[in-house]
Order: C-alpha cells, then structure tokens, then sequence
C-alpha cells in the first residue's frame, strides 16, 4: 500500500550502552509499525512538543523519568502496512537513575539491545536502521553472522499504569539557582541602555519614547538592568522579581549605579496586588512573561495598575523561536501551538531545568485586547548582524532563520 497523507510527527528515544541501542518490538495492533522493531517512539499529539511526547512516553511505557534529551537526527518513515509516512526525530535519552520496567500491556513485548551488526537482522523500517547504523559509527552494514533478535534480551516486568507524573519544573526555585550565574553571563551588558534582546537596545528601536518623569513598573526586573535603564532615563522605576536572590543582586547593582530612581520588591508577577489602582504610566516585561503559565492575569494586572493611556511594552521569545532545534542541523520539531517547552540551563554547578510558556503571535494579540489593550506596536528585530561584543554565546545561524524576539507595545484604552 502506498503511503498517503501528510506525514505524523513522531518522537524517538535513543539509549545507548556498549556500542548498542535499545530497540523494542512492537506489539500486533499497536501503531505505529506494529510488530516491527523501532525505538520507543511515541506520535506526538495536539499542543505536545517533541521532547513532551518523549517524556511522557517513557514514563507511560518504561516508568522512566528522562534527565536529559538532545536532538540527533530527524529521519522519514513508512509504514507500508498503515499506508502512513512519519516524519521521526530522534532524541539521544539519558536516564534519571531509575530502573527501566517495561509495562506487561504495554505497547512492547520485546526489547533488546542491539549492535550495529545485529541491526539488519531484525525487521524494521529501512530509513532507521540505516540512521542507526550511521549513528553507531558501523558504516553501511552487511548482514551479521548473528540470528535475528540475538542482541541481549531485556526483561519485562509489569509496571502499574497509573504512576504518577514527574512535576513540572520549578521556576522559581530554578531562577534562584540560576541568579548567580545569570548576574555573571549580564554584568558585561550596559545598564545605561534599555536592552530589548541580545543586541537590541531601546535607543535604536525607540519603542518607548521619552519617559522622563515616568512612573514604571518592571514586571521580572531579573539582575535590576531593565530599571537601572529606565531610571537613568529620567523614570522613576520599581522592579518585581520572585527571585529573592535576583532582588538583592539587583539592588546591589542599582546602588552600584547610584540609581536613586530605582527600587525593587519580591513578588509574582502575575500577582499585583501590592500595588494600587492606575499608580503607574509605563510597565515593561523583558523575557519574563514567558515563564509565566497564567499570562492572561499577569497582563490583566500590568492594566490595573496603570493610568489610562499608559503603555505596556513586553519582549518574548518569539513562537517561531521554540520551532526548531537548539543545534545544526536545525530541524522543525516542535509544533508552533506548543502550550510551553521544557528545557535546561547551566548553573555553573549543575544544571535545572525550566518550563517556558509559549503563547502564538495571535495568542498574544488576543490576551492583550482582553486585559484591554490597544496595539500600537509590533516588532520581529533581526539579530543575524548583531555587535561583535554581543555575540558570545549567540546562535547567529539560528537567528538568520527564525525572529528570535517579538516586542509589542501596547496602550490602555
């Protein structure tokens, strides 16, 4: 049967050990390629990134909690049987520590770990067995002197179906760990000058305008540079953080600065109630609402406590951004719906791991009118041409690609 339609997205595991990879036989009746040996691999669904269904799959399957999965390869199936083509990226998987347990009625009734060599023994969708070979390091392959499926066997033991989840990263417990390492990665970025994202400063962009005399709120002051900027501008200038160490880091640094202007409070963003009604005639957001999941509320409070007339500006990661690969070849493997994307950061003493809330262009259109808002602004800055001194640690090719940031400034009707 030839394959038609538009090709499913689907996630594959990779685990290694000893030059092998863990291959696993499907059982009758389970889609995709059903009775075949794949990696575990999982369609990926709805809103789910790919790393998502990875994760979920290895825990519904296996009773695994994945620590880490970086992209390897995308490669293009068919299931002549289904009628169906499959686009597959593959994720090198590392493990948490804890046994892997297959379930007994699970979607596998076989795995075993399979060299190079024992790969062509086994029947399985051509295209992987010719990715893995290659991932192997094992060349195109002849067939082993081996029997079909004589790689090591891997017991199945029953696992009960309703084990809970792993949680959701901890944001907040996450910035703290990462306030110090952060403060050192931005203390070489000037204060002076309102930075919108890597290489995008407000003095070139001119979102703003004048704000001398301002009153204005940052809504994730991080490190403090965003207000220091403000209140060297003429602002009077207040910054919310739920880091308690980014707070402190930042009134160090406004000190430092001697920024009279500028003060800091601890709190949620998407928690204003400290503040009252319309005491406000600016906030800004710079790369913080994004890992905030109710953003709806955090722009519905920015509202109240601004004047009417007053502006809202706020610069996130742009929904394109999310779509492709961290690293070449970049790939397409996340749908631009995603609800968020889960990934890790380097602490200088390990890394932790952070949920980012992904909203479309037209999801924050509408959030923004329903806080009542205006759009007057929308800005997609090209950083493919950046300064030379921003550019450490900067994915230039990536950036030629897709908008890394999306500004949009906004007024309260």
């Amino acid at each position: 049967m030839a394959a038609q339609g538009t090709p499913e997205l689907v996630s594959a595991a990779l685990f290694e050990e000893d030059a092998a990879v863990l291959a696993a036989h499907r059982r009758a009746g389970r889609r995709p390629f059903a009775e075949q040996w794949v990696l575990p691999l999982a369609i990926v669904r709805g809103e789910e990134t790919a790393e998502e269904a990875l994760r979920r799959h290895a825990s519904d399957q296996f009773g695994l909690s994945l620590a880490r999965e970086t992209f390897v390869e995308t490669v293009y199936l068919e299931d002549a049987a289904e009628g169906r083509r499959y686009v597959a990226n593959i994720f090198r998987a590392e493990l948490g520590g804890a046994p892997m347990r297959f379930r007994a009625d699970g979607d596998y009734d076989d795995a075993r770990w399979l060299s190079a060599a024992e790969l062509p023994n086994v029947w399985m969708p051509p295209a992987l067995r010719t990715a893995l070979i290659s991932i192997l390091g094992g060349g195109p392959a002849a067939p082993a002197e081996t029997p079909p499926g004589a790689g090591a066997a891997l017991p199945l033991a029953e696992r009960a179906a309703d084990e809970p989840a792993p949680p959701p990263p901890d944001n907040r417990e996450a910035w703290q760990r990462l306030a110090r390492s952060y403060q050192k990665e931005h203390a070489r970025f000037d204060t002076g000058r309102l930075r919108w994202a890597r290489g995008v400063y407000e003095d070139e962009l001119r979102v703003l305008g004048d704000v001398r005399g301002l009153h204005a709120i940052v809504l994730g002051a991080g490190d403090g540079a965003d207000v220091i900027a403000l209140a060297a501008a003429g602002a009077v200038a207040v910054g919310v953080d739920f880091s308690p160490a980014q707070v402190a880091a930042a009134k160090r640094r406004a000190a430092d600065a001697g920024a009279d202007n500028a003060s800091f409070v601890e709190g949620d963003i998407a928690d204003l109630s400290r503040f009252d009604d319309a005491s406000f005639d600016l906030a800004i957001s710079i790369q913080a609402l994004d890992f905030v999941e109710d953003g709806g509320r955090a722009l519905a409070g920015a509202s109240r406590v601004l004047r009417g007339g007053g502006v809202l500006a706020i610069a996130v990661l742009h929904p394109m951004n999310q779509v492709l690969t961290e690293d070449p070849p970049y790939t397409a493997v996340r749908p631009y719906w995603a609800r968020y994307v889960d990934f890790d950061r380097d602490t200088g003493d390990g890394a932790v791991r952070l949920r980012a809330w992904r909203r479309t262009i037209e999801e924050w259109v509408r959030a923004l009118a329903g806080a009542g808002f205006t759009i007057e602004d929308i800005r997609e800055p090209r950083q493919d041409a950046i300064a030379e001194d921003e550019r450490e640690g900067f994915d230039l090719a990536r950036a030629r690609l897709v908008p890394q940031a999306l500004i949009i400034k906004a007024r309260k009707r």
